[in-house]
């Protein structure tokens, strides 16, 4: 599952032409809104005879993966890379509340408003 920190306009980019073109080679139809799509995309990528679709696989996979190297607190920095700290520091598992099952997810105006 994809994080919101790491939802942005280049990622949804991204999924967009890699859905594309894995329709265009293999006729799999993956809806964005599906709740395995990303894992879909990868693999289906991943197992392509086509090297611009394995290569967009593959950035794909690196804009999701977590961010690291800030070790500063998150202070006297940027917009970005204040979000950047919080995307890289890992949650208390004590005080993590987990998400119910049934949330659906949907972006209006760039924001993502959970259900």
């Amino acid at each position: 599952m994809i994080s919101e920190a790491q939802f942005n306009r280049g990622t949804l980019d991204c999924m967009t032409a890699l859905r594309r073109l894995l329709k265009q080679d293999t006729g799999v139809v993956i809806r964005l809104a599906e709740p395995d799509a990303i894992e879909r995309l990868l693999q289906l990528s991943h197992d392509s005879q086509r090297a611009d679709i394995r290569e967009l696989g593959l950035r794909l996979s690196n804009m999701l993966e977590p961010l690291a190297g800030v070790e500063d607190g998150g202070r006297a920095q940027g917009a970005i890379a204040s979000r950047r700290y919080r995307v890289a520091r890992l949650p208390d598992p004590a005080t993590e509340v987990p998400a119910p099952a049934s949330t659906s997810v949907r972006i209006y105006r760039g924001q993502i408003i959970r259900n």
